[in-house]
């Protein structure tokens, strides 16, 4: 799959209706940060980088968790001070003391967590603190309803302006954080993992829209650990590790993905998989589901889908935003909030959950897909986060001893490959790599006989998303059920056994590993 990605950008540069951006002929950037240094408790997050932005260019920042790009882009979109360096604007020195000052300057920031208000619709979000007035200074509601269903459109989504953010998809909150952005109007526009929720369609109207604003002469900050989307739509690539800078390079310069992949980790990089013929023709059904329906309010939300998982069986879900994959696995964890209407049989018991204390007690368990929401205790330890699903079963509970737990703990972190300064330490301050496979390893440590998972990777930097892979196929070569939802094909082309396709909630097909094509994939979710 890495191949792909290394080979997009050739095709990409001979299609262009102009050459890509020459940098070093370029006029003065419109943003330039210089010599940026910045530490948080001590400990250096940032040391002397360089990083400018062009008009007309798509500036790729790549780098693992924790390397220090949300820290730069928070730097130039005035929401942290540098402890050292300088920023220009179109060549005039600049202090930015609050993100209004970096907005004056033209500079907008899509970030990577969301900052949504629930309780709001989605026209007050969109227009949250920069209303639309009349000439008498009342809220032109009419006027802010029109531009928000065009800037959305934009991005292929169309919903209702007034509903309330609270119920949408993680996906659909994102498109809204990124029409946001755009209704700022400005010259620089940061993009932080823009498309980490979004299926393929969704992102593909993502680049559409960004080819035309660079077309436009805006400059634009990518930051995304896709690869296939630097190859695509960057002209330019920045490589950071540790806090520093490795490199930057025209695209064109760029050999493969696993070139870029090697800078980022300092050592060469291999993608681990799922080989054919891994699955054992005689292994035993462990999930059964016939003619499932969940009843929304006007059509169903998943309509007579029916499949079979096998044990020691990797199953893929895929399609588009709104598809049914997210509520697919939440039925089966006992977590629905439609009515529920055909049979599931789940383990050796055959039966189907109304609540997840029962699907953790058979052997079940579920990462969501919203990490920050629904996947840990922020401000509690990794210890605690780690320990809280498998508690109940430790020996002596509830007067067990805090050292064992420790202990059990420190293995299962060292297994999961997450990096902490020790379990005491706050979840929150832990990378958003490390935080993922914190969550992962703390259902592993209940020893389930069935993992159910969305979007196990979102936001994960290439790296991290290779120790998840290795983590989970390495559970399933052990025995364990794995049913994987995910908006990345290439993920699941990588560890699935077989994928069911859905499409508006109906099943579209399912593929054989023999079978996989993107391109098929795509086809069959497509209405």
């Amino acid at each position: 799959m890495m191949q792909h990605a290394a080979g997009g950008h050739t095709t990409r540069e001979a299609q262009r209706s102009t050459p890509p951006l020459s940098h070093e002929g370029a006029a003065v950037p419109l943003v330039a940060a210089s010599r940026i240094s910045i530490a948080f408790s001590g400990s250096a997050a940032l040391t002397d980088i360089d990083f400018d932005i062009a008009a007309g260019e798509v500036h790729a920042l790549v780098g693992e968790n924790g390397a220090g790009k949300s820290s730069l882009m928070k730097i130039l979109g005035g929401l942290y001070l540098p402890d050292a360096g300088t920023i220009a604007v179109a060549g005039t020195p600049v202090a930015f003391r609050t993100s209004a000052d970096a907005m004056d300057a033209g500079i907008a920031i899509i970030h990577q967590e969301l900052n949504l208000v629930d309780s709001l619709s989605v026209v007050d979000n969109l227009f949250l603190g920069k209303e639309i007035t009349t000439r008498f200074g009342f809220p032109n509601h009419a006027a802010m309803r029109a531009k928000a269903r065009e800037v959305l459109a934009q991005l292929g989504f169309r919903p209702a302006p007034d509903a309330l953010v609270g119920p949408l998809r993680i996906g659909e909150k994102q498109l809204i954080e990124i029409a946001k952005a755009l209704l700022a109007d400005a010259r620089v526009l940061i993009m932080d993992e823009p498309t980490s929720a979004l299926s393929d369609t969704e992102t593909q109207a993502l680049s559409v829209l960004v080819r035309e604003l660079r077309e436009r002469g805006m400059g634009i900050v990518l930051i995304s650990h896709r690869l296939q989307e630097v190859f695509d739509l960057a002209d330019r690539v920045t490589v950071l590790r540790d806090g520093r800078h490795i490199a930057t390079l025209p695209i064109g310069r760029v050999e493969s993905a696993e070139q870029l992949v090697s800078m980022m980790i300092g050592k060469n990089f291999v993608t681990p998989h799922r080989e054919a013929g891994e699955l054992r023709a005689a292994a035993d059904t462990m999930i059964a589901v016939r003619d499932l329906t969940l009843h929304g309010d006007h059509r169903p939300v998943v309509d007579h889908v029916s499949f079979e998982v096998r044990q020691g069986e990797v199953f893929g879900l895929s399609g588009l935003l709104g598809a049914g994959k997210t509520e697919i696995l939440e039925t089966l964890f006992g977590v629905s909030s439609y009515r529920v209407e055909g049979a599931i049989e789940i383990g050796p018991s055959r039966r189907a959950f109304t609540t997840p204390a029962a699907a953790v007690e058979a052997g079940v368990a579920f990462v969501t897909e919203d990490r920050k929401k629904d996947g840990l205790l922020p401000e509690h330890s990794v210890e605690a986060n780690f320990v809280l699903p498998s508690l109940a079963r430790v020996d002596g509970f509830p007067f067990y001893r805090r050292r064992a737990i420790a202990r059990r703990v420190t293995a299962q972190a060292k297994a999961s490959n997450v990096k902490c300064g020790g379990v005491a330490q706050t979840v929150t301050t832990l990378s958003g790599g490390n935080q993922q496979k914190l969550i992962i390893g703390k259902w592993l440590m209940t020893q389930p006989d069935i993992l159910l998972l969305d979007e196990p990777t979102r936001g994960v930097d290439v790296a991290a998303k290779s120790e998840i892979y290795s983590q989970i196929l390495q559970a399933a070569r052990a025995g364990l059920t794995v049913v994987v939802a995910s908006s990345e094909i290439d993920e699941l082309m990588l560890m699935c056994d077989r994928i069911l396709v859905l499409c508006e909630g109906r099943a579209a097909g399912v593929l054989e590993r023999e079978a996989f094509s993107a391109g098929q994939l795509v086809k069959l979710a497509s209405p």
